[in-house]
This record gives structure tokens, sequence and C-alpha cells, in this order.
């Protein structure tokens, strides 16, 4: 297998198309028609985040990740509609903490308190009360307001930091992407899934020891996959914690049983139509 064919290589062009439908994509919701050689440069303005783009922004997402996962791994195409689901459900919230921690990274530098909401907004301790602006149910927005800018302190700021600690390459960072999308140990899924996603996670190492091998060695090549699987079950944890915040929202009832963000981690059936 040459490099320009690897796995790590297919996850850089599907990624790189993903990029730009999620970007023209939310660009069109908000009636934003950009140069596509200017939208290339990603020097237009990232706005604060709000519920009713972010709500669009994961169907977007998601409907985005369904073309993503078969064009880089083909037998995700032959699985029944309820393991792809419950694969994508599983992958929807970490893949947007390792884009968004590898946009920020390269966008803000990690002196930024500002976070990607979604692909073309931002969100930060400060624009908390603006997230919960077009809420249908403005009666608790202070408290889901406080509540937010607490999780944003402890969750992306830490996920920041963990980030930063590791320094992920771009081609990790892309590996990472492939590794977490199979890394469903202690989901319920048949045999033959755990032995696909086995057999994916095996080519993707293999992958990146090879490139190891070619610049930094093998044996500082293991010390940093070592660095990569402690921050995916880091960024696991934290995407737990994420759960839980939701839950708050919807007590609050600044979220509803509409909230298409909600709905996805309630694996409820009618989020498929």
């Amino acid at each position: 297998q040459t490099l320009s064919s690897s796995i790590i290589e297919k996850i850089r062009k599907n990624y790189k198309i993903l990029s730009i439908m999620r970007r023209t994509a939310e660009f069109m919701k908000r009636g934003i028609f950009l140069d596509p050689f200017e939208a290339d440069l990603e020097e237009y303005e990232i706005v604060p985040c709000t519920y009713k783009i972010m709500n669009e922004a994961t169907r977007i997402l998601i409907t985005g990740l369904f073309d993503f996962i078969p064009a880089v791994f083909p037998e995700f195409t032959a699985l029944p509609m309820a393991e792809k689901w419950l694969l994508i459900r599983n992958y929807e919230r970490i893949f947007c903490c390792i884009d968004s921690s590898m946009r920020m990274q390269r966008r803000w530098g990690v002196q930024s308190t500002l976070h990607f909401g979604s692909y073309t907004t931002s969100i930060s301790e400060e624009t908390a009360d603006i997230f919960f602006s077009d809420c249908a149910d403005q009666r608790n927005v202070p408290d889901a307001a406080k509540t937010l800018r607490d999780c944003i302190h402890e969750y992306h700021e830490t996920r920041k930091k963990l980030f930063y600690r590791v320094q992920p390459t771009e081609d990790e960072y892309l590996a990472f992407m492939g590794i977490a999308f199979w890394s469903v140990e202690n989901t319920d899924l048949s045999e033959n899934l755990m032995n696909l996603a086995s057999r994916y996670r095996t080519q993707i190492l293999s992958d990146l020891n090879t490139r190891y091998r070619q610049t930094i060695g093998e044996e500082e090549g293991a010390i940093r996959i070592g660095g990569l699987y402690c921050l995916l079950f880091s960024v696991k944890k934290i995407e737990m914690n994420m759960k839980w915040e939701y839950e708050v929202y919807r007590t609050l009832n600044v979220f509803d049983d509409n909230t298409y963000m909600y709905k996805m981690q309630l694996h409820r059936p009618d989020i498929e139509s």
C-alpha cells in the first residue's frame, strides 16, 4: 500500500469534503453565500453560536457523517441501519471534540477562550447568554447560561489543555478520528461489528506506524500512540459529562423533546425519520 492510498489519506480527503459541506450548508441556513475561494481561506467571521444554529448544525453534521464514514470505511455500507445509527450516534459528539480541537488550534491558538460551537460559529463563557437567545422557552435562560458557562470552563477548557499537552500532528488528528469511530468496546454490538472495528483500528494504527518509521521512529511512535489512546479515554469521559449537561437544559425547558441534539443522546428511534 502506498502512502497516497492509505487509510489516513482517505480520511484526509473525505474530511475535507465533509468540512466544505458543513461550512456551505451552515452558511446557506443563515442566508450567506461565500465565494468558494474566499471560503477556503477560512478568514470569514466566526459568529457566536445559538441554540437554533447548533440544532441545525447537528442535523447537517449527521447527514455529512453518513457520507463520510462509508467513503472511508466501505464495509459500513453493508451494516444494518440500526447498527449504522448506533455507530454514528456514539461518534457524533466525539467527532465534534476532535474536529473543534484541531480547528481551534489552527485558527485561534491555545491562548484563545473561544471554542467552535458549530463549523462556522464559536462558543465561549462570554457568549453563554447569546447561545440561549433563540430558545422557545426563555424563563430559565439565566440558569441555563450559568450551567453553560460552568461547563465551558470545566469541559472545553480541560479538553483544550489535554489536546495541547499531546499536540497531535495533522496525521495523528486524522488517525484519531478513525480510531475514535471504531472505539466501541462498551457498546452492545454484534460480534461481526466488533471484529470489523478491531480490523479497522489495526489498519489505522499500521498506517500511523508506517509514518512513524519514516519520521520519528517506531519507539517514539509507540509512545505517541499511547498518548493518543489516553487522550481518547479523556475525551470520552468529557463527552459523558456533556450528556449530563444536556439533561440539565431539558429540565430547565431550554431544550425540549424536539431538540435534535438532545434526541441524539436519547437514542430515540424517531430521529431516523
